[in-house]
């Protein structure tokens, strides 16, 4: 039976593969694999640049179909992985202000595009606060449905010492889990949390025995994913009401997905796959809270001061 969708239009942020500035077009002015820093990338692997766009097109396209609205940054000159739009910031609409909490990336090829991104997010609205000491990024916060808080992948990419200031920002509690395998860098590669509190979940690449999210708050079940569907980037999936896109074929997912009651799309992203990334990592989605606690009202004038 499918699901009848009442929940309000999702704001998605994606990038812009290439330089839409007007100066003279060069190897820096597009995405590529450039550098090597996580297990998928090889420096120096040939991306099709031509088909790059049309998989990203047709990315977008899904989402617009499915009821998102779509909202574009521009490619950063240099830094290649800049089109991974989730991994710069945590985004947060509350009271009608649009927040960005910056992240603090672990390599260097990745902080070069910080800057320009909180200038980029400021241009769509967003007040830009300065990112946390400890070193975290998008794609390691997995956000739980309604107010219950998000999930903290740490170990590789994150530190659990970032887990206070996320919890000052989102004003509700954020429970860590250590990633073991490094072809899952990041958290939203391994856990796939959707809006009914299903908790899709690659146990090999969670340190903690089983998994780790017995009793978290906003998850209502729990349903282990085969190692090889979520090492073909299974889970990096994007929900949008009753649609939830997947960057690739995963027969045994989709089908889940279907039982589920939902209509699972599958966007050939191949050429993202080349740099370690899928659907989600493309997307930054737009959260929403309703209610903000004095003690995060407290925490975010820290943060903004």
């Amino acid at each position: 039976m499918s699901r009848v969708d009442t929940t309000p239009t999702r704001s998605l942020v994606v990038s812009g593969l290439f330089c839409d500035k007007d100066h003279a077009r060069g190897s820096d002015c597009a995405y590529r694999v450039d550098w090597s820093i996580n297990p998928h990338m090889r420096a120096g692997t040939a991306v099709n640049l031509r088909r790059a766009c049309a998989q990203h097109r047709a990315l977008v396209h899904q989402l617009r179909q499915a009821g998102a609205e779509v909202l574009h940054v521009p490619f950063v000159h240099g830094a290649y992985d800049s089109v991974f739009a989730k991994d710069n910031a945590l985004l947060l609409e509350r009271h009608g202000r649009r927040q960005a909490l910056m992240a603090s990336p672990r390599f260097g090829e990745r902080g070069r595009e910080q800057e320009a991104r909180a200038r980029m997010l400021e241009g769509l609205g967003f007040e830009h606060l300065s990112p946390p000491h400890a070193h975290f990024e998008g794609g390691d916060v997995i956000m739980l449905p309604g107010s219950a808080g998000a999930l903290l992948g740490y170990g590789q990419r994150s530190s659990e010492d970032a887990l206070p200031a996320l919890e000052d920002f989102l004003g509700a509690p954020v429970k860590p889990l250590r990633l073991q395998d490094p072809y899952f860098f990041h958290l939203d590669l391994a856990v796939a949390v959707l809006e009914d509190g299903t908790a899709l979940v690659c146990q090999e690449a969670l340190a903690c025995r089983g998994h780790g999210l017995e009793g978290v708050e906003g998850i209502t079940r729990i349903i282990p994913v085969p190692y090889a569907e979520a090492a073909a980037f299974a889970l990096n999936l994007v929900q949008v009401g009753e649609v939830i896109i997947l960057g690739a074929e995963a027969p045994w997912t989709q089908a889940l997905l279907m039982r589920l009651g939902y209509r699972a799309l599958a966007v050939n992203l191949d050429q993202f796959h080349l740099a370690g990334g899928s659907a989600a990592c493309l997307v930054a989605q737009l959260h929403s809270r309703a209610t903000l606690g004095a003690h995060a009202h407290a925490a975010v004038a820290r943060l903004v001061s």
